[in-house]
């Protein structure tokens, strides 16, 4: 199934999904599809700032995500841009997002209070060196390298 970078219709969908707004001058997206092209999600990065990264995820479907596709959503912050953090910002009543993050290995590292009428925001972040997703091996196309 196909992974494809900078698909504005893509960016679109999956900012909405996630609570982001998309900037396609200076955000990017990496997207993942069905093989007749159905949108099954995928992640936007923003917020670069040499050091560190944002990142907001959207799945569509409940196998959106695969080898390939956690490959290269951190190889891309991690290794292309060489990054030492990456950072998420999530809801603290989206328990979903929350335990999905968790489970990929983000840490919670500040927890904002009232930022939204019923619920804080909790501010994740993933460490180049804690992140065990760039010893994985694609089997897909070369992905940019």
């Amino acid at each position: 199934m196909p992974i494809t970078a900078g698909n504005l219709e893509h960016a679109e969908l999956i900012a909405e999904a996630s609570g982001a707004i998309f900037n396609p001058k200076c955000d990017r997206v990496i997207s993942r599809t069905d093989s007749v092209g159905k949108l099954l999600g995928g992640v936007i990065f923003q917020g670069y700032r040499r050091a560190s990264i944002g990142i907001h995820v959207a799945g569509f479907d409940k196998h959106w995500i695969n080898n390939d596709m956690l490959w290269i959503t951190f190889n891309y912050p991690f290794e292309q841009l060489k990054v030492t953090k990456l950072m998420a910002q999530v809801p603290s009543g989206n328990l979903k997002a929350l335990d999905f993050d968790l489970k990929l290995g983000f840490k919670e590292e500040v927890r904002l209070r009232d930022i939204y009428p019923d619920e804080d925001l909790i501010i994740l972040s993933m460490r180049r060196e804690d992140c065990r997703w760039l010893k994985l091996k694609p089997r897909g196309p070369s992905y940019g390298r």
